[in-house]
């Protein structure tokens, strides 16, 4: 039943993905306008600090502020990527990367020592991604490297986070965490410059519905992160993470699907050597991350 839910929670968050894909390339929103709101919205799980709040030692708010700050760049650097690439390349590739770069921290931390299964998953995760995101285009490289700067600043954040929540109870950490990553984005406010980019919006149809999306996309964000959180509860936190290929298949059947009929809306490639390709390095990509996990 947990392997069941976990798929389907895997289902809600390519659908999350979609949309942001959609918002961010169709509805014209600038990535740091994209980004601000996402991260300023998060600001409503403060409603429920009073019933998880407690007294931390400076250095912990300290570094749950920073890992705050540190998850609003690598959402920009993500939502980035999103805005230049096609969501069913960008997705698998940044985060089957992510793994690879939590093994590096791991190893230069010495957190724990290599081991056959993760030199199998790095095996299989970095030619993964690699087959998924190559292109024959001029700007192919930069965009290569903009999301594995991405990936690798998830996984940094991860790293930071974890040890900045090492201390009392997880939520009261998110707190201080969400509080973070928002004010990194609200002090630039005070340049003209950054509140054009933030408040200007670009004139396209449909305006009105872009908030609506906008919000029942963050709600249903929201409760996908709850429900993961519930699941990795109540079952084996390896199993649930070792299934997150899923979400990559769904982002790659998906797209695929609403491209089919109406190509504008994520300006995806479908031809069959395109799927052909995508699918070769989801594969690889998943495995790699069954590895990575059940051991």
């Amino acid at each position: 039943m947990i392997i069941i839910l976990a798929i389907f929670q895997y289902l809600i968050q390519a659908t999350v993905d979609l949309m942001d894909k959609f918002l961010i390339s169709v509805r014209k929103i600038e990535p740091v306008s994209y980004t601000f709101y996402t991260v300023v919205t998060g600001l409503c799980l403060l409603v429920i600090w009073p019933w998880v709040f407690e007294a931390l030692a400076v250095k912990f708010v300290v570094w749950n502020l920073l890992s705050g700050a540190l998850f609003s760049l690598a959402m920009y650097v993500f939502f980035l990527c999103l805005a230049e690439g096609e969501v069913s390349r960008v997705i698998p590739f940044i985060f089957g990367m992510v793994p690879v770069f939590d093994i590096f921290i791991a190893q230069i931390t010495g957190r724990n020592q290599l081991t056959l299964f993760e030199i199998a998953a790095v095996c299989l995760l970095i030619p993964g991604a690699l087959l998924i995101s190559h292109q024959q285009h001029d700007r192919w490289s930069r965009h290569l490297a903009l999301k594995t700067l991405s990936a690798f600043l998830f996984s940094g954040y991860y790293a930071l986070w974890q040890f900045a929540a090492q201390s009392g109870p997880a939520l009261n950490n998110l707190m201080w965490n969400r509080i973070g990553a928002a004010v990194v984005l609200l002090i630039p406010l005070v340049f003209v410059s950054f509140r054009k980019k933030v408040f200007g919006l670009k004139t396209v149809k449909h305006k009105m519905s872009t908030s609506a999306m906008f919000l029942f996309k963050q709600v249903l964000g929201g409760v996908n992160f709850v429900f993961l959180s519930m699941l990795l509860v109540v079952g084996k936190i390896s199993v649930v993470n070792s299934l997150q290929g899923f979400r990559y298949v769904f982002v790659l059947l998906l797209a695929a699907l609403i491209s089919r009929h109406r190509k504008h809306i994520l300006e995806e490639h479908i031809n069959k050597g395109a799927l052909a390709q995508k699918a070769g390095g989801i594969a690889l990509v998943f495995l790699g991350t069954v590895f990575l996990f059940i051991n």
